[in-house]
């Protein structure tokens, strides 16, 4: 078999078992036999059992003799995968969530403001000001917005030079997609970034191009609070 059709269709019995699992699709959190996944999604159990590693390898299942091959609650899920990221939060779909994910954020962004202030080369001090300009100039599309916000986050973050910070970075952004992709859902429309965070943000950009640690910081910390506000009130 071709590998790159191997590993598509490894791919997408992942991303279905998956869908299963946030969806409490599986009686009593115990997926089926391998022999019976594999004809359910109609691949050979080779697929299957390296699609089921896969799941293992990241703390979502539990297999044991006799009792099969279980799922883990989501709080043991490693979360520092991306990918797991995304799934938990489909998977706790709730206020506490994306309480918990804003709890996060200010564990990651803030100190990696106030480094990359003091740490940021001239290149990466240009990426940061020219991420904050597409984001004042962005188009009136939400989600145009939303990218334009998310680039300036990760380019901060980048700068921070901090290895773990730059990982913790990345789950935050894949939860804030989330957060965003589920808010879209509703009837009224995600608001735009108000022209007072935008302030914010201006506050921020100039702290780190004058190497102001403390200013950075205490910026990062103020877009928090803000978005904070925004979310739980759309969450409520």
């Amino acid at each position: 078999m071709n590998h790159g059709y191997e590993a598509s269709l490894v791919k997408r019995v992942v991303n279905q078992l998956v869908a299963g699992i946030v969806s409490g699709e599986y009686q009593d959190n115990v997926l089926p036999p391998q022999v019976i996944l594999s004809k359910q999604h109609g691949v050979s159990r080779t697929i299957m059992r390296e699609a089921l590693s896969i799941l293992i390898s990241r703390r979502m299942l539990d297999v044991r003799p006799k009792t099969g091959t279980r799922i883990k609650p989501a709080r043991e899920w490693l979360i520092m995968d991306p990918e797991v990221a995304e799934w938990r939060m489909r998977a706790l779909h709730d206020p506490e969530c994306f309480r918990r994910l804003i709890e996060f954020r200010s564990l990651v962004d803030p100190p990696a403001a106030a480094l990359a202030a003091t740490r940021a080369n001239r290149h990466q001090r240009i990426a940061i000001n020219a991420a904050y300009q597409r984001l004042v100039h962005a188009s009136p599309s939400e989600p145009l917005q939303s990218a334009a916000e998310e680039a300036l986050q990760a380019a901060i973050v980048d700068a921070s030079g901090d290895e773990l910070l730059c990982q913790m970075g990345s789950v935050v952004r894949v939860g804030i997609r989330t957060l965003k992709a589920a808010l879209r859902s509703q009837p009224h429309p995600l608001p735009r970034v108000p022209e007072s965070q935008l302030g914010d943000y201006g506050r921020l950009v100039r702290a780190i191009e004058t190497a102001d640690g403390d200013g950075a910081r205490n910026a990062m910390s103020q877009v928090l609070t803000r978005t904070a506000s925004l979310w739980v009130e759309e969450i409520a």
